[in-house]
């Protein structure tokens, strides 16, 4: 039986096979066969193309992290997975009231204000120094894992400031919050562990997220990123929670400073 994938030549060692249509035949054969040839190559070739696209979209499609997410926390808070790096442990400061909360996850927290105020650099290795006669405003709470097991670090306090304190460029920034003050609004701002209390252990990571042990209790610091008045002060700034992770109907809730 002819073979009709390949030229016909050599069907065996040493034997022509002549199909009895002379030279033109012959060429006729040689034509379809490179066409054959040529087919395949560009089968091939294209097939290849498919591959190459699929790895790049793979590469590039969205959703695709290379390195660890930031984890998202209050209203304008960017808080990166790496927050803890500078912290070391600290004597527990006093504290207002403390405030039992629980987010959608099922893990247990309490939440206390501690202190606030303002700083050229509240927090190690972020921002840009401000303008002359401005800084930024800070405030810190000490977050405790009330639950058996590991809980997720989360940052659920939202820093909110007089808004007459606020920078003049930055008004247009500062976002209000049913809830809170009618005069407080909250800048967009970084949180960050700056101490470990009771000897508590720092927090472990899984799959790209941070987990404070059962038990620990940490020392945060929010502070903004947009400049405020030198002369802001704690009295007119004060700590709320109103993330829908944890109040349902977002009504800003006070953690109160001592």
């Amino acid at each position: 039986m002819r073979d009709g994938n390949r030229p016909d030549t050599l069907r065996g060692p040493g034997k022509m096979i002549d199909n009895g249509h002379g030279a033109g035949s012959h060429r006729r054969r040689s034509k379809k066969s490179n066409a054959g040839r040529i087919g395949f190559a560009g089968a091939l070739v294209g097939a290849l193309g498919i591959v190459v696209v699929a790895v790049v979209i793979i590469f590039l499609r969205p959703g695709r992290h290379d390195a660890p997410s930031p984890v998202s926390a209050g209203a304008g808070q960017d808080v990166s997975a790496g927050s803890s790096g500078g912290a070391k442990a600290v004597a527990a400061p006093k504290t207002g009231p403390t405030l039992s909360i629980a987010n959608t996850d099922g893990y247990d927290y309490t939440i206390a204000a501690a202190r606030g105020g303002t700083n050229n650099k509240p927090l190690p290795g972020t921002g840009t120094p401000p303008p002359d006669g401005a800084g930024y405003a800070y405030a810190d709470y000490v977050l405790t894992n009330t639950g058996q097991k590991p809980a997720l670090l989360d940052f659920p306090a939202d820093l909110f400031v007089q808004r007459t304190g606020v920078a003049g460029g930055a008004q247009a920034r500062c976002m209000p919050q049913p809830g809170t003050l009618p005069d407080m609004c909250t800048l967009p701002n970084h949180s960050a562990i700056i101490g470990y209390l009771n000897g508590s252990r720092g927090p472990s990571t899984q799959d790209g997220d941070q987990y404070m042990p059962a038990g620990a209790s940490y020392l945060i610091r929010v502070a903004t990123d947009l400049p405020v008045r030198t002369d802001l002060g704690q009295s007119q700034m004060n700590l709320y929670i109103w993330d829908a992770r944890y109040i349902s109907d977002r009504k800003a809730v006070l953690v109160a400073f001592p």
